[in-house]
């Protein structure tokens, strides 16, 4: 069997590259804690708002140090591992399947379980990584720079052409009954999405989640998500094809990013958790812009920070690395079991905890769970080559069950 016909060896595999994704993974669930109890309609309202000073200590800590910073985290090693897949040889039309069947597990994760799904969204977006497989890793990073760069110019120019509409009465008044409409819808389907979810019509669910998931696409091409991912992915591409992952010098490459991304980080995440509640999210003016622009740069220097840190951190054989690790290769499987978990706490058929719990309680319920998917990822892996969606997965990509 050919060596790109063979999944990876247990011992084959990069430690620290598992155990960053096994941080990126807690790092996700931190930032969905929340969500999994209050719809998407409920960001474009400003909620659930902090109740209490420690609930908006949470809150800030959470935009501060995880929202943005993950699912790019993530997306920077997806890239890795499909530039992996593709140097060992692997056939295009076995990276177009597995792509398709790992949009399908989104689009299934979407109607069983959650809107928030980002599954899907990897499986169409991942293609691009076959259509630059042949670029060099400057241009990959140039690529992903533009891609970056979008949303920002997007919601400048969203401002400048409400402020010129806006620039004589009539035009303000126009813009202020837009608002105001756009507001009473997002409220109208907040309290629809909290009526179903608290109720236990299956058949209900299943048409609002698909309904979210198309209202949260257009936040997410506004704020930048949709672009950021493929735009990791290609970083993530040009940083294995350059050596900077598993090459001899890498470690003073990781040192030397790190130093120039954790001040931009910090700089740029620090203003977007102390004016996220300050900003409307159904509006295009200044403060919309500026998150914008702090949230993609954050989230981009963010990425970059915890991948560089995380591998300094966490060397091959340590302890914290080998815990971590072992989550990591089940990602798929413990990301949709977050989603199973949490969902069953939230919806009215499990615990009805739905629009009930504050920042503070879900991110805590969320480390709670993960720290017990530590323990079960550390055991099932000493027992077993590969997750149970992971299994099937594989077995999907090759038409046959893995060796």
């Amino acid at each position: 069997m050919l060596a790109a016909d063979r999944p990876t060896a247990p011992s084959d595999r990069l430690e620290t590259l598992d155990a960053v994704r096994g941080l990126a993974l807690f790092g996700i669930l931190v930032v969905n804690a929340t969500l999994f109890f209050w719809p998407s309609y409920a960001l474009g309202l400003g909620e659930p708002r902090p109740v209490g000073a420690f609930d908006a200590a949470a809150a800030w800590l959470m935009r501060f140090g995880f929202e943005g910073k993950f699912f790019t985290l993530f997306s920077l090693l997806f890239g890795i591992g499909v530039a992996m897949q593709l140097t060992r040889g692997w056939p295009a039309r076995r990276i177009v399947r597995r792509m398709l069947w790992l949009a399908a597990i989104g689009a299934a994760h979407v109607t069983l379980l959650w809107f928030g799904d980002i599954l899907l969204y990897y499986g169409v977006l991942g293609l691009v990584l076959l259509w630059a497989r042949h670029a060099s890793p400057r241009r990959l990073a140039l690529l992903a720079l533009a891609l970056l760069l979008v949303p920002i110019v997007l919601n400048l120019g969203l401002a400048a052409v409400t402020a010129l509409a806006g620039a004589t009465p009539e035009g303000a008044a126009a813009i202020g009954q837009a608002l105001d409409q756009t507001r009473a819808e997002v409220r109208s389907g907040l309290d629809a999405a909290l009526h179903v979810y608290r109720g236990t019509d299956l058949g209900a669910m299943i048409g609002m989640r698909w309904e979210e998931y198309a209202f949260g696409f257009v936040g997410m091409l506004l704020n930048g998500m949709i672009l950021m991912m493929p735009a990791m992915f290609l970083l993530g591409a040009a940083a294995w094809r350059s050596g900077l992952v598993d090459g001899p010098d890498r470690e003073r490459h990781w040192r030397r990013t790190l130093r120039w991304t954790l001040p931009l980080a910090v700089a740029t995440n620090a203003v977007y958790a102390s004016t996220y509640t300050l900003v409307d999210p159904v509006s295009f003016g200044a403060p919309v812009v500026l998150q914008a622009v702090v949230f993609v740069v954050g989230g981009a220097s963010g990425a970059l920070a915890f991948a560089c840190g995380g591998a300094l951190l966490l060397r091959e054989g340590s302890p914290q690395a080998t815990a971590l690790a072992s989550v990591g290769r089940l990602a798929l499987t413990n990301y949709l079991m977050q989603s199973l978990v949490m969902t069953t706490l939230a919806l009215g058929y499990g615990f009805a905890l739905f629009g009930r719990v504050g920042h503070a309680q879900a991110i805590a319920m969320g480390i709670a769970l993960f720290a017990v998917q530590a323990v079960l990822s550390r055991w099932y892996v000493r027992r077993f080559r590969f997750g149970p969606v992971e299994w099937l997965w594989r077995t999907l990509t090759y038409g046959r069950p893995p060796g």
